[in-house]
């Protein structure tokens, strides 16, 4: 059971699964079943996240994240591990146990703000320092209620559009899993959804210094530049993209260059309320490049897509779309 539990946590904590999944496993991580050996691979989950205590200033956020996934109150003698576990779980609740990184080391943590977009949408919001941001879909942004510290961090799911505030002396980062971006006044766009083998950042003004490879590595953006680093072989490559496309999805556009149909598959359930069901056996590992303007629907992208590929037909039944090769 000890290797099990192990297993699992460190499977749960790496890898990122539906709102549903998420929340059976933070009860039965909270519940009192196997107890010492959830604590233990917890903790060694918590270590990953690079730091062996817990911040001082995360209890207010622990306390509303309690109430929110439900965890019991606890008495004073095991408050320690009741935020040892309640840490762990925060991590796990956002898919990333590289959200440490967010927390400045010089001073005590402010309470932190979680913003999410849902599924189908795009938001645009003012951070405390200024800096505006577009937010996309299925992403979420955490930042601190103020910017006290030397910098101004903030960490990232998903895709953001920043226009960042200029202030010389608090450097804007951006981090995301080991991959990070920093920037004194410009635009940039960052790319880091969970399910992606691959961060990307995109310089449109300014200048930008990106880190990655557990930010061992680094490259310094000119405009128009986009580096792209493989979170698993731990290569980059540095590109000038066309901007336009890269800031299609602001304008509600899609655009997809030279992507496999998995992807593109992902891309669209992002866009869309639907779940695509397909047999990744069926998919050829052809990569495609479409266009769709904004308020195209799903029926008008998939007859499309279904004409291109030539073998793929498609059904859209509820919220689900069913992908499979034509007979």
């Amino acid at each position: 059971m000890k290797d099990c539990i192990q297993q699992l946590v460190e499977l749960f904590g790496n890898n990122d699964y539906s709102a549903g999944t998420r929340k059976k496993v933070q009860r039965w991580l909270a519940d009192e079943e196997h107890v010492d050996e959830k604590d233990k691979a917890l903790r060694m989950l918590w270590k990953q996240a690079g730091e062996q205590e817990v911040p001082n200033g995360m209890q207010q956020s622990i306390r509303q994240m309690q109430q929110n996934i439900g965890l019991k109150p606890v008495s004073h003698k095991n408050y320690q591990l009741f935020v040892w576990r309640a840490a762990a779980i925060f991590l796990l609740a956002v898919s990333s146990v590289s959200v440490y990184l967010m927390l400045e080391k010089d001073r005590p943590v402010k309470d932190l703000v979680e913003c999410y977009i849902p599924t189908a949408e795009i938001h645009e919001l003012t951070l405390p320092d200024g800096t505006h941001v577009m937010l996309n879909s299925k992403s979420t942004l955490l930042y601190p209620e103020q910017f006290n510290g030397k910098t101004r961090s903030v960490y990232l799911i998903g895709e953001a559009n920043f226009k960042v505030k200029p202030d010389k002396k608090h450097p804007f980062i951006v981090k995301a899993n080991d991959y990070q971006v920093t920037a004194l006044g410009t635009e940039f766009n960052v790319n880091a959804y969970p399910e992606s083998n691959e961060l990307i950042a995109t310089l449109l003004e300014g200048s930008v210094r990106v880190e990655f490879n557990n930010l061992i590595s680094n490259v310094i953006l000119k405009p128009n530049e986009q580096l792209i680093y493989n979170k698993h072989t731990k290569e980059h490559n540095l590109q000038l993209p066309e901007i336009d496309d890269v800031t299609a999805w602001q304008r509600g556009e899609l655009v997809f260059s030279n992507m496999h149909l998995e992807d593109i598959f992902t891309s669209l359930e992002r866009k869309f309320p639907y779940a695509f069901v397909y047999s990744l056996h069926s998919m050829k590992k052809n990569t495609y490049s479409f266009r769709f303007q904004n308020q195209a629907s799903l029926e008008e992208i998939m007859s499309i897509i279904s004409q291109v590929v030539g073998d793929v037909d498609y059904v859209i039944k509820g919220n689900k779309c069913y992908v499979t090769n034509k007979k």
